[in-house]
């Protein structure tokens, strides 16, 4: 039997109130679970912060850039 049949059939055994607190507590994980994940991925955004600054195509004065950069598609 799974952990999922098992909390099932444990859940239709318990009084209504007390099932509405192990959804209350089920759906705190899932969020809690959700925002975890979204923290996970701003923190690999992060990591890639600054990784240009180093670049040759992205130094020196930005209107150089902004030409260099046109320059390519024409």
């Amino acid at each position: 039997m799974t952990t999922a049949e098992r909390l099932y059939n444990t859940a239709k055994e318990l009084p209504e109130p007390l099932v509405a607190e192990i959804l209350d507590f089920a759906e705190f994980l899932r969020n809690k679970s959700a925002v975890s994940d979204v923290t996970a991925r701003k923190e690999m955004l992060i990591d890639l912060a600054g990784g240009l600054e180093n670049s040759k195509t992205f130094s020196g004065d930005l209107l150089e850039i902004q030409k260099r950069l046109r320059d390519e598609w024409e």
